[in-house]
């Protein structure tokens, strides 16, 4: 069944053009061009979502987005707003805050793609109302050679991708540059039959779909890596590989569309499966020994880190759900300041650049806090773990040279996984050869606090076989909690 739209806008071309495209999408589209109109729609009828232009008349688009939040308080409404404000200080202003706080699920702000409020809309979508909304294909759809181009797409390993039943999104294999294959349509049945035919006879190693389906691709397989957590059944490996999955395309989606509400809630979806996978897999310590499906992408680095900074802070007895999740959102984005380096720096390592190139390096975490300062959704503790993320215990880190009990226990850790993901990575080593490296570099060794190294040693090591230490490194500036569940 389709899901239901209201379109309130003032404009009868806006409504008659964006009623068109939507339907495309699959939408079932209701409009008006007044508020008064609108409440009586409202009254009349349920709607997945209301998009409400702020200049809407008789009655006014506040008016309406009042009406909405004392009668319907869960109604999704996306506001449009047709310029932002020459004095955004003015108390009168109306401004994307202050549509936020009247309660407004979205702030879109004129002019913009149609493509946005498409992609604003089904980040709201659940799994559910995701394969609701799915035509579905009576037989299976031709393949279809179609010119787009690279930079439309991302892909999956053949033998990672999952799929629902019907097929969520549009799947495709590349020929060459910028020219691909349509081999499933949305709304196909999924046969894996017919993916082994691909791997097998074709020698097909790679799936590629738009990256404007990231976000069916991240709720379907963080729904299915759920599961599968869950599954005694399932091997930790592939476990693994699954939230590795959903994390990297998690951090392309981010990265590319910005921190936007719905794709933080995605984030701490993620991050819950993440404390699943440290606190209920039993075993993961002999995945962690000899576990190297890692590249050297910035997205692949951002889950190492976030691996064994969340296997680290389970080993402390004050470690909770809260803390872990917390840390794991941090090691994600903790890097995120580095998109405002200059590209020249990126893949450099600080011992490879010039004296220059380092001053701006060393400011990339307080850049990193810049970015999702005004951002009420991030709490202050993942914020200050992303500006102390290299912070030394001895004094000599940056950005602000703190020292001992002044860092941030968690900070140190993330700092400690940070480095021990580029050993792994950039000596292409497995983790207990990069655990033997790290532990020979005493010159190294002194920015972390001790607890904080030896818990790393016993990540590798049975937990059956470990005593519990029931002390706080010296540093920490954590409550002791219950032992998550």
């Amino acid at each position: 069944m389709a899901l239901k739209l209201l379109l309130i806008d003032p404009s009868e071309d806006w409504l008659f053009n964006t009623k068109q495209e939507l339907e495309k999408e699959l939408y079932s589209v209701d409009v008006v061009s007044n508020g008064k109109e609108a409440q009586l729609a409202l009254y009349n009828n349920k709607y997945f979502a209301v998009v409400l232009n702020v200049e809407t008349k008789n009655h006014s688009g506040l008016q309406v987005l009042k009406f909405i939040k004392t009668n319907y308080t869960s109604q999704r409404v996306v506001m449009i707003i047709e310029k932002l404000a020459e004095d955004p200080g003015d108390e009168e202003a109306i401004t994307p805050d202050r549509l936020v706080k009247l309660g407004a699920t979205e702030v879109l702000v004129k002019p913009f793609e149609l493509s946005a409020l498409f992609t604003t809309l089904e980040g709201h979508q659940s799994l559910g109302d995701m394969v609701a909304n799915l035509p579905r294909n009576k037989s299976d759809s031709k393949e279809e050679e179609v010119d787009l181009k690279d930079e439309k797409f991302t892909s999956v390993k053949i033998d990672e991708f999952y799929s629902t039943q019907p097929v969520l999104f549009d799947v495709f294999i590349k020929l060459k540059s910028d020219r691909y294959i349509k081999i499933l349509h949305a709304g196909d049945s999924f046969s894996p039959e017919r993916l082994d035919k691909y791997k097998t006879e074709k020698k097909v190693e790679m799936l590629f779909f738009q990256k404007k389906d990231l976000s069916k691709f991240i709720k379907f397989n963080n729904y299915l890596a759920g599961k599968m957590i869950e599954n005694n059944k399932v091997q930790s490996l592939t476990k693994v590989k699954m939230i590795k999955n959903v994390a990297e395309k998690f951090m392309e989606q981010s990265f590319s569309e910005g921190l936007k509400p719905q794709i933080i809630d995605q984030g701490k979806d993620i991050c819950e499966n993440i404390f699943k996978l440290v606190e209920k897999q039993k075993d993961l310590h002999k995945v962690l020994r000899s576990f190297q499906e890692f590249d050297t992408s910035a997205y692949s680095h951002a889950f190492i880190v976030t691996l064994f900074t969340t296997s680290i802070i389970k080993q402390f007895e004050w470690q909770s759900k809260v803390t872990i999740e917390t840390s794991a959102f941090a090691c994600l984005f903790h890097d995120i300041g580095k998109m405002k380096l200059p590209a020249g720096i990126l893949n450099k390592r600080p011992e490879d650049m010039s004296d220059d190139e380092k001053i701006e390096y060393f400011k990339h975490p307080e850049y990193g806090v810049q970015m999702i300062e005004g951002n009420n959704m991030i709490n202050n503790s993942i914020k200050q773990i992303i500006l102390q993320h290299h912070e030394n215990y001895d004094g000599t880190g940056f950005p602000e040279s703190k020292r001992g009990s002044k860092i941030l226990t968690l900070a140190n850790i993330v700092h400690l996984a940070d480095e021990f993901a580029h050993i792994i990575v950039d000596k292409e080593m497995k983790p207990l050869d990069a655990l033997k490296h790290l532990l020979s570099q005493r010159e190294k060794l002194i920015w972390f606090n001790s607890a904080i190294v030896e818990n790393l040693i016993k990540v590798f090591t049975d937990p059956d076989k470990i005593k519990k230490d029931f002390i706080l490194p010296s540093n920490s500036n954590i409550i002791p909690s219950k032992k998550a569940s």
